[in-house]
């Protein structure tokens, strides 16, 4: 069973198990995966910034090691981060963070 801060974590921890991630190793400053395929993937954290309820959202920015990719990587209530959403891909998502509230669900937008 995995553990986590909140049910929002454990439903990304279980996501992420089921697309085959592994979390290898983690501390501040990196962040080492075993992706599908069995590579392992690394990444230099470059800056947290944590939830709050003011901003109802967190993030973090990446280096992928490998590639030199910078990643930024937002979670958060979608009403937050949907302004954040390219514009194309807004109405997608609002429609289905709206057919899964009338689901009775909570919605997170990653």
């Amino acid at each position: 069973e995995f553990q986590a801060s909140s049910p929002d974590e454990v439903a990304l921890v279980k996501f992420v198990d089921s697309i085959g991630l592994e979390l290898v190793d983690r501390d501040e400053n990196r962040i080492c995966l075993k992706n599908a395929n069995g590579d392992a993937e690394e990444y230099r954290v470059l800056a947290n910034f944590p939830f709050s309820s003011e901003s109802k959202r967190m993030g973090i920015i990446v280096r992928h090691e490998q590639s030199g990719k910078y990643i930024f990587y937002m979670k958060g209530a979608e009403v937050v981060v949907l302004d954040k959403t390219r514009s194309n891909q807004r109405s997608v998502v609002q429609e289905a963070c709206e057919n899964l509230g009338m689901e009775g669900l909570r919605t997170l937008v990653i």
